[in-house]
């Protein structure tokens, strides 16, 4: 959780500047309030180049412990120079956040917390599994995912390794992936050990149906295992007995 203290001292968000499918804007009710707030005809504006306003509808109400996402569908939120201001429903700033630059295209994001505002990662939950839907294929170890509370998240298959643009065997595992996985839901068990690579990306097992992707690539033949401790996963195993492993039972 991001604090974003407003005037009511129940909002809290973070935002991403960087494309469309990352614009995200989730509001949380702080878990210590004990009563509901009605953010029905506040609003979201920018304040750079052509400005944007959503409107949040009228009756909305963040119960406590709860959260509410805002996802445009359009790009309404700039790289540089951005700002977003938060008003209640009669015109009063709830909020303004600082003006702040983003071209970055990995998964940091600005948020406040505590000590201020910080441009980051986000921790995320340990033991909990993550379900989204495959929005992009980038090459043969990494894809974007769409979840319904962060927007696009890059994502890296931890534990192996295919090759880079220009080497051999490039187009055929970028294509064997994308064969796989494109659009289609998949479940994140994300590497509890570390979380993110130097990068930013999340590192995590993909699987898809009944399918362990990471390990698919290996017996495949499109990718090697690469082990780079601390890893909650030992990839070794998927090279020397390939079998598919088991669906998890639960998800986020």
């Amino acid at each position: 959780m991001k604090d974003c203290e407003g005037k009511k001292g129940a909002v809290k968000y973070f935002f991403n500047l960087y494309n469309s499918e990352s614009q995200v804007i989730p509001f949380y009710q702080s878990a210590w309030q004990n009563k509901s707030v009605d953010i029905g005809n506040w609003t979201l504006k920018t304040t750079n180049g052509s400005t944007a306003r959503i409107w949040i509808a009228e009756g909305t109400t963040l119960y406590p412990g709860a959260y509410i996402t805002f996802s445009p569908s359009y790009r309404w939120i700039d790289n540089n120079n951005e700002s977003i201001i938060l008003r209640d429903a009669v015109g009063d700033v709830v909020e303004r956040t600082p003006v702040v630059n983003d071209n970055e295209s990995d998964n940091r994001y600005w948020m406040r917390n505590n000590s201020g505002w910080t441009f980051d990662v986000r921790d995320l939950e340990k033991g909990e599994l993550w379900s989204g839907c495959v929005k992009n294929v980038v090459d043969g170890d990494t894809i974007d995912v769409h979840f319904n509370i962060c927007g696009v998240q890059r994502v890296r298959l931890v534990g192996i390794d295919a090759p880079d643009i220009g080497e051999e065997g490039y187009e055929e595992a970028k294509e064997f992936l994308n064969e796989t996985c494109m659009w289609e839901e998949v479940m994140l068990d994300v590497d509890d050990e570390k979380q993110y690579d130097p990068y930013y990306r999340i590192l995590a097992v993909v699987c898809v149906n009944e399918t362990n992707v990471n390990e698919m690539m290996v017996g495949e033949g499109y990718a090697e295992v690469m082990y780079i401790p601390p890893s909650e996963f030992d990839c070794r195993e998927w090279e020397a007995d390939y079998t598919l492993s088991p669906r998890p039972t639960h998800f986020y």
